[in-house]
């Protein structure tokens, strides 16, 4: 594997790519096979006892109310006659990208997960979840039917839903520190929280992001393109929009398109359905998973977060949410809304993108990168057709990313 490493003083920018392209297609050395395991799982509780690990849950409470739920994977010591208990390790936790939640880090199964591959190292796994999705739907304050519950974009996930995850797990296990994952939007969330709140790189050791999402003035998403213009910026639309759930969390219709899945050997209309966050070139995508991606994903979020990119493919900024001129002096103190201090962010990151991202440019990565003060190192994938949900169900996702994360991992705790 070969590792660009960047220097922090200089801000040399560099990227190699960390694996030999075979002359041979990725679909003929990794070859899709089925998990044999129940399709269908929509609880992430559920799966994991299927797929044989322990699990615990834990309700966290935001400061502005939301009730949130985390998943735990720990690590349990056996004792003679069946009893067991949970020993402390070194801490992950993996925050999903829009509209996800746990499930979409456990879709690959036992073997291929990066949850499963972690705990297997012995790392204790957290497993978050930001207001909106289906397990983080309640508020001391408002109903999910409320416009007012509705009303929060990626901005409040970060200086709200990160604070108070985090804030608990360190409370919970006793350590002060963990290794923070992130995939898209969870990528997001990260440097908005570190940029707002820079005493919280203190809790990070390390920070691993995929396909993370900052600058999107140069995405090839066609949403951006049709919508950006009319959702992107401040007029009634885009205010009436504030306070409305953007997609359905109902497990019946999920599992309902799901089953529809499996009726087809190859489901080019799953796949049609995936579009928004996937691309169009799905030829990487490994179908096999369709069924359980289509039963687990979106599970819940609100138009405010789609739209607070919108803004960003519109003003090609990383910035605070627009509320217009008068609302955004009222708020910020100045007519136009504030860029996040991505230089604030010190925590060593190491940074995975792809050349055929959907959502993501190879620009705006850079961009990105030009700004951290603290990138450790920028893995481009030599796969040109990888695209954005290939990060998680990509064909030999494990061997390309997953594996070179644990052992980054490993290498950090015990050299």
């Amino acid at each position: 594997m070969l590792q660009c490493r960047l220097d922090p003083l200089a801000h040399i920018l560099c990227s190699f790519v960390f694996a030999i392209v075979c002359s041979c297609s990725l679909s003929a050395a990794f070859v899709p096979l089925r998990q044999s395991r129940e399709i269908i799982i929509t609880d992430a509780v559920r799966r994991i006892r299927h797929d044989g690990f322990p699990v615990e849950y834990h309700k966290v409470q935001t400061k502005d109310g939301y009730i949130l739920t985390l998943h735990r994977i720990p690590i349990l010591q056996q004792f003679p006659y069946g009893s067991q208990r949970v020993i402390r390790r070194p801490v992950v936790f993996m925050l999903a990208g829009i509209y996800a939640s746990s499930d979409a880090w456990l879709l690959n199964g036992r073997e291929n997960s990066l949850p499963y591959l972690l705990s297997r190292h012995g790392f204790d796994v957290w497993l978050g979840n930001n207001r909106g999705n289906v397990y983080s739907r309640q508020n001391i304050f408002h109903n999910a039917s409320d416009p007012e519950f509705w009303n929060f974009s990626w901005h409040e996930m970060s200086i709200y839903d990160m604070t108070a995850m985090v804030d608990f797990i360190r409370a919970y296990t006793g350590e002060r520190r963990m290794h923070f994952i992130a995939i898209s939007q969870g990528g997001t969330v990260f440097l908005v929280l570190n940029s707002m709140l820079p005493q919280y790189n203190q809790v990070f050791k390390t920070a691993t992001l995929l396909a993370p999402v900052a600058y999107v003035s140069n995405t090839k998403g066609s949403l951006a393109k049709i919508f950006g213009p009319l959702l992107g910026t401040r007029n009634y639309v885009s205010k009436v929009l504030e306070g409305v759930e953007m997609v359905s969390t109902n497990k019946y219709v999920k599992k309902l398109l799901s089953m529809a899945c499996l009726e087809n050997e190859r489901p080019l209309v799953c796949v049609s359905r995936l579009w928004p966050a996937a691309g169009y070139d799905t030829q990487l995508l490994n179908k096999t998973l369709l069924p359980d991606i289509m039963a687990n994903f979106p599970v819940g979020g609100s138009f405010k977060q789609m739209m607070h990119y919108f803004q960003g493919y519109m003003s090609k900024k990383f910035r605070q949410y627009d509320y217009g001129s008068e609302q955004n002096y009222l708020r910020y103190h100045q007519i136009e809304p504030p860029e996040y201090c991505l230089e604030n962010v010190r925590v060593p990151t190491t940074i995975y993108y792809a050349e055929n991202d959907y959502i993501v440019s190879v620009e705006d990565i850079w961009r990105l990168v030009r700004r951290l003060r603290s990138v450790q190192a920028v893995y481009k994938l030599p796969y040109k057709r990888w695209n954005h949900f290939d990060f998680i169900c990509g064909l030999g996702v494990r061997q390309i990313i997953f594996e070179n994360v644990v052992k980054s991992l490993l290498h950090y705790e015990y050299g």
